[in-house]
């Protein structure tokens, strides 16, 4: 068997996002991520403060996976609900703008490999939440409980 390398991708942290009273902790993913611009940064910002999903109308925690594919994005907007369920919503940029990524198929792609080395991270993380009171002080030490690395 003759095997290759697959390439890795780095996953950033880049801070909390607060939209009302939802916060997310940001990623960006790339092979590079200073190639995520502040410019694309700001429009994935714009996109989720006007979803439909009225994150500023919920009281969330989460995740955002700003991921760069190529030269396209996919923005992974996700937030924990009903206690222990991941719930996502998926946009894509290929133009300049990101626009809903309208999935009808029953069978569809999740995660990338490259993806569930956060939301693996994160699952950790919200379990270990999950075992608290969920306190205030506990949100926040899940707030700051960051992956950054190769994936």
């Amino acid at each position: 068997m003759n095997a290759t390398n697959y390439p890795s991708k780095y996953a950033s942290p880049k801070g909390i996002f607060t939209l009302g009273r939802t916060r997310f902790k940001w990623y960006n993913l790339a092979e590079d991520p200073a190639v995520i611009s502040p410019q694309d940064i700001i429009n994935a910002k714009t996109c989720i403060e006007n979803a439909d999903e009225n994150f500023q109308d919920k009281d969330d925690l989460g995740f955002v996976i700003m991921h760069r594919c190529g030269e396209n994005y996919l923005l992974l907007i996700c937030t924990w609900r009903s206690e222990n369920e991941l719930w996502e919503s998926v946009y894509y940029n290929d133009s300049g703008t990101f626009e809903v990524w309208d999935r009808k198929n029953i069978h569809i792609p999740t995660y990338c490999v490259w993806e569930m080395g956060i939301v693996y991270h994160e699952s950790k993380a919200w379990k270990k939440f999950l075992g608290t009171d969920r306190t205030d002080v506990h949100q926040q030490n899940y707030l700051n409980d960051f992956f950054e690395g190769e994936v």
